[in-house]
């Protein structure tokens, strides 16, 4: 399982789920994306491409790890987009997807600004400080979390510019990709639109798709109050779905560890 977290996270996103996949016996990476668990500069100076050579990375390290057969993805908001591209781009890789609260579209306000102010001849992969800060912390109703999670606190505006590219390039994907798909949303989600989630799911090329809505759940679906809820749903879908069985042997015989 290559679990992927969101822009300006870190693993810290996609945590609990994989080490409850890791406890299962399934063999879980959870890679930092290029440009994050640094400074706002960093993340600015990189592009969509970056982060997804990261991912694929990631995916290459673990299928050597696990003797070369498909692997599983799941990724969180930005890191659901980066799950979609690499089955779009290496369907024989992929056996399954979980793609949670991925943004498809932001709201055509926030698109029109990012790309307003993009335009202006700055030069903004070096100034950090243009950036849109996230004034009330993480998209977390556990407010616990909320100040525990440690991403980085502003989105710089040249990381959206780069967050609105990759959105269009994998709109465009998407009735190309096969995988079984499981798609998860918070019903009191923030930061993306459920929307965007409904979009996903009647734009996919997958025989199979499940949907999965948590009534309590904000944007970071993973560390929020019904985390047990989706990573029940996770190990049930994939033991259905990506051919391993939630017992450790199974998953052992397919892949984990």
């Amino acid at each position: 399982m290559l679990c992927l977290h969101g822009i300006t996270g870190t693993p810290f996103e996609v945590r609990p789920l994989a080490e409850a996949l890791g406890r299962a016996g399934c063999s879980v990476e959870a890679p930092l994306l290029a440009g994050h668990g640094d400074t706002l500069r960093a993340l600015a100076a990189t592009h969509w491409e970056d982060w997804l050579a990261s991912a694929e990375a990631a995916l290459t390290a673990l299928q050597a790890r696990t003797g070369g057969g498909p692997a599983a993805i799941c990724g969180f908001s930005m890191g659901g987009l980066l799950a979609l591209r690499l089955a779009r781009l290496y369907p024989e890789r992929v056996a399954a997807l979980v793609v949670m609260a991925t943004p498809l579209r932001l709201r055509p306000f926030q698109v029109f600004g990012i790309r307003t102010v993009a335009r202006l001849p700055l030069p903004f992969p070096s100034l950090p400080g243009a950036c849109v800060p996230k004034l009330w912390g993480s998209d977390i109703s556990d407010p616990e979390l909320r100040h525990a999670n440690p991403g980085l606190p502003a989105f710089p505006i040249a990381a959206l510019t780069q967050l609105l590219d990759l959105m269009d390039t994998v709109r465009a994907d998407l009735p190309a990709i096969h995988a079984p798909a499981l798609v998860a949303h918070g019903r009191h989600d923030h930061t993306v639109p459920m929307e965007d989630s409904l979009e996903l799911t009647g734009s996919l090329g997958s025989e199979v798709i499940e949907r999965l809505w948590l009534d309590k759940s904000y944007h970071l679906l993973a560390l929020d109050v019904e985390r047990s809820i989706l990573i029940d749903a996770v190990t049930k879908f994939l033991a259905r779905q990506a051919g391993w069985s939630s017992a450790s042997p199974g998953w052992a015989a397919n892949g984990g560890e």
